[in-house]
């Protein structure tokens, strides 16, 4: 409950920053702010070959058998190597990096500023991901949740002290680096109580066990950033005009994501909690009740997301106008597409857990890769004709197609697909018709269909079970729900 409720603060945090940033800074500078952000994110599992992120799978072998100081010490050399090649390589070209990430080769402030900001991610992560891989869950929680506080108080105090972007990336990477100290003093406290084993350390061998983890991993974290980032590229590169007219149509797209986005963040917690419960009843032959606790979790995801995101559409127009004082208003014309695709993306990054734990994991990567092309080539073509519409638009389609291949994969792995799920990928489409309508159809497919009010009826169960129900639900819901 603790890292729940961390969580759950780390998020407000997030979107309190997000509409801040908005209101403090013009749609320019959101978007030179939203293009470096994505870099950093983008650039720094790719740089490194997933070589950190192979630490979950391994570190628990390496410490039973008393070599994980051993295989901790390459991995950091090697992230270490990896990450000073990068900062020569920005330290000698900050013209083209400025270009690539902000269109502007002039600033080589930003372009350190975003070396600064990709060193502080790598050392976090790393320390991130082995305390993670120890099974201190709370301690890369706490971890998580300071970066996100203190990024949010350097940030907004730089901001309002009259600083501009530069400063805003510096403080990120500074939140960075002090959100470590909890890890490393858990480490240093932990790290002398390690097995430590007396037989020779096979450091050929851990590279040929690891290094194929490792490039699978960097695949498939390149597909999957490329994907989610490849619209604000497109924009910032293809949109008519100067390069702040690109910026800025970053921003109003930045703008436009700040509610969706936050569905996306969601799934991905839940995609998370879920695998292991997925994986345990795979392996123990409950394969039906994978399926069927799958289709129950993906319903419940298009109809709370779906009528969560209605009921923002319905007050965005005046949280537009009051909190970000009508300076954004292409970010609110885009935004029921921006729900729309971001809850088909939820839907996949969920479903895709049912290909992971039958070890069909490649029909994923497949899936983005074909979203990808696809992106692109509309972006390409739509682009330079509706401009920020048309981006969006293709965005749209791209998830459209991954959540199709997706669903496709899963057909082929047995996974029982029919009107209910269809029903569920369609109703997100129908915030393009309006808040009160799509409200209309989730209060519809309930209603109409047996199977979901079955579902329904189980998960207010297992609710009241474990936690009770509030006085309200007895009040509203029929005697026979409760019983």
């Amino acid at each position: 409950m603790v890292v729940l409720a961390m969580t759950i603060v780390q998020r407000a945090f997030g979107f309190l920053r997000g509409i801040l940033f908005c209101r403090l800074m013009d749609d320019s500078v959101v978007g030179q702010w939203a293009m470096a952000f994505d870099f950093i994110i983008m650039i720094t599992p790719v740089m490194l070959f997933g070589m950190p992120g192979s630490l979950p799978r391994y570190v628990e072998t390496y410490r039973q058998q008393g070599h994980l100081r051993s295989l901790v010490k390459r991995l950091l050399i090697s992230t270490a190597i990896l990450g000073s090649v990068f900062l020569v390589a920005m330290l000698v070209a900050p013209d083209w990096f400025g270009w690539l990430i902000f269109l502007d080769s002039n600033s080589q402030a930003l372009t350190y500023s975003v070396a600064m900001g990709v060193l502080a991610t790598i050392a976090f992560n790393f320390v991130h991901q082995l305390v993670s891989s120890l099974r201190q869950i709370r301690v890369g929680s706490v971890m998580q949740f300071l970066q996100s506080v203190f990024f949010t108080l350097f940030a907004l105090t730089w901001l309002i002290a009259g600083g501009g972007i530069v400063g805003v990336i510096v403080s990120f990477a500074i939140a960075s680096l002090v959100a470590m100290l909890p890890g490393l003093w858990t480490l240093s406290k932990g790290w002398s109580g390690l097995p430590q084993s007396e037989s020779r350390f096979d450091a050929p061998s851990m590279w040929r066990r690891l290094l194929p983890y490792a490039a699978a991993l960097w695949a498939m974290n390149l597909l999957s950033n490329l994907f989610e980032m490849s619209d604000r590229y497109m924009i910032l590169h293809f949109t008519t005009g100067s390069e702040v007219a690109g910026q800025s149509a970053v921003g109003q797209y930045h703008s436009g994501r700040i509610f969706p986005v936050l569905l996306l963040s969601l799934a991905t917690m839940i995609s998370g909690v879920l695998m292991p419960y997925l994986s345990a009843d795979w392996e123990s032959g409950r394969r039906r009740e994978v399926v069927e606790q799958m289709r129950k979790f993906l319903t419940a995801i298009s109809l709370f997301f779906t009528a969560g995101s209605a009921a923002v559409l319905v007050i965005a127009p005046w949280l537009f106008a009051t909190l970000l004082e009508n300076r954004y208003s292409d970010g609110l014309a885009l935004m029921p597409m921006a729900f729309v695709f971001y809850i088909w993306a939820s839907i996949a990054i969920v479903g895709q857990d049912y290909l992971w734990v039958a070890e069909r994991g490649k029909w994923v990567g497949i899936a983005i890769t074909l979203g990808l092309i696809a992106n692109i080539a509309l972006n390409g073509y739509l682009l330079p004709i509706w401009g920020l519409q048309g981006a969006v638009i293709a965005t749209l389609c791209s998830h459209a197609i991954v959540l199709s291949g997706v669903w496709i994969a899963m057909v082929r792995c047995d996974f029982r697909f029919d009107s209910v799920m269809l029903l569920i990928s369609l109703l997100p489409a129908t915030l393009l018709l309006g808040p009160i309508t799509a409200l209309f159809f989730v209060a519809i497919i309930p209603a109409t269909n047996q199977q979901v009010q079955n579902w329904m009826l189980d998960g207010l169960m297992q609710v009241k079970a474990r936690w009770g129900l509030p006085k309200v639900a007895h009040a509203v819901l029929p005697a026979r729900m409760l019983d």
